[in-house]
């Protein structure tokens, strides 16, 4: 398997600290291959849908930072 990005790395941790690691670990496998646009939509769908969405987007800032 190939070395995770930077950008993926961050939307798993942002993933496994509310969701959980298994979660984080499926995410993972969904993510492989993905380019960074998707991941982002991805992310951004999850925790918008959790969290609504002024809150997820301050949530994606803390953990993501410039990476989106």
């Amino acid at each position: 398997m190939g070395q995770l990005s930077t950008l993926q790395k961050s939307a798993l941790g942002l993933i496994s600290q509310y969701f959980g690691q298994s979660t984080a670990d499926l995410y993972n496998g969904f993510f492989a291959g993905e380019s960074d646009y998707e991941i982002m939509t991805s992310v951004n769908e999850i925790m918008v849908d959790y969290l609504g969405e002024n809150k997820a987007k301050e949530e994606i800032m803390k953990y993501m930072g410039n990476l989106t």
